[in-house]
């Protein structure tokens, strides 16, 4: 084990000189603070800045986002990806306004009870926003971590993540928030996955795998699963009052988004027009494809184009398919015969 006073100071000291300058570091405030936490949920930091700009632009504040038109605030998040995180926050946000008069709670245990907060986010926002005495335990930190210690257990199972957070929170120095934003920001920019600069670290003496020259052994590395594969067919159902056809979501996955039509392969037109109980011209041949990749599973999806006379309610006008929710998946495939800029999105 690493000499933690030592360690602590070195990396306090790295940390202040040498920390990038991202706006959610320029605000004290929680609600923006915890914002750019959920934000920074599986999505790199590049990803996240503009994104985070928006919303600080467009909900000012914690009573503005409880606030938001669910629809709304899914067209804002598109583009980032699980969207389960944004519903979550908005639901607690709003739990934050009735409760506890919109301002963020500074009792650890309350905070832990809203919804969408777990350990990490947890963690973060309290020890970021109110300095309280709590580890955020993210990839980076559990890569650092078992470098230094040359900890050979699996760092993606609960138990060793748990372990992992009571030693960091058993030494921890008074200013919790800048040692976890320190710990993150050595594995973000010095201790990462594939080219570690080992050279110029300012933690190396303590860096247990660095002395065994094993530093791309740690952390011990879990064989991926292979990403299930699913193959569609995604129908742009056009009528003629230029209205198009779009199906709400309801899975967790892309729940309260909006796609095309979208049919295993082997599901025939008969079907289709049962389902939605419409007439449909034959399709068009195939307008192209667009292959998407998600954490755990890819869509192939073969685009085509089908006519028909009927009106519903899920038709809506072309010109509105800008206001619209949907997935990066889907606007691909929207793109097929609506170049970008041509449709809006």
């Amino acid at each position: 084990m690493f000499k933690r006073p030592v360690f602590n100071n070195t990396l306090l000291n790295w940390y202040q000189a040498n920390k990038r300058q991202l706006p959610w570091r320029q605000t004290s405030d929680p609600f923006k603070i915890w914002l750019s936490e959920v934000m920074l949920q599986q999505t790199q930091v590049i990803t996240v800045i503009p994104y985070y700009e928006k919303f600080i632009t467009k909900y000012k504040d914690l009573d503005a986002l409880a606030e938001a038109d669910e629809q709304a605030l899914l067209k804002d998040w598109e583009g980032l990806g699980y969207y389960n995180r944004i519903r979550n926050f908005q639901h607690a946000v709003k739990e934050v306004q009735e409760k506890y008069d919109s301002k963020v709670p500074d009792n650890p245990d309350e905070f832990f009870k809203l919804k969408g907060v777990g350990p990490y986010i947890g963690g973060a926002v309290q020890s970021i926003a109110f300095n309280n005495q709590l580890a955020a335990v993210d990839g980076n930190v559990l890569r650092v971590m078992s470098r230094l210690n040359r900890d050979k257990r699996d760092m993606t199972k609960a138990s060793v993540q748990k372990d992992v957070k009571k030693y960091i929170e058993s030494d921890m120095p008074l200013e919790a928030g800048d040692y976890n934003q320190a710990l993150m920001e050595l594995g973000a920019i010095i201790c990462t996955p594939r080219t570690p600069k080992c050279l110029i670290c300012p933690v190396k003496a303590h860096c247990e795998a660095e002395k065994a020259n094993e530093v791309m052994e740690y952390p011990l590395k879990k064989k991926q699963k292979a990403k299930q594969e699913y193959y569609y067919n995604v129908f742009f159902i056009l009528n003629d009052k230029d209205e198009i056809m779009l199906i709400k979501q309801e899975d967790d996955l892309l729940k309260g988004m909006y796609e095309l039509p979208r049919f295993d392969v082997d599901t025939s037109i008969e079907s289709i027009e049962e389902k939605y109980n419409l007439t449909l011209s034959q399709p068009s041949a195939p307008i192209g494809s667009h292959k998407h990749i998600f954490t755990h599973k890819i869509w192939y999806m073969e685009g085509y184009i089908v006519y028909t006379a009927d009106h519903n309610e899920d038709f809506i006008p072309l010109s509105d398919l800008q206001n619209l929710p949907m997935s990066v998946a889907m606007q691909k495939m929207i793109q097929l015969i609506y170049p970008e800029g041509e449709s809006g999105l």
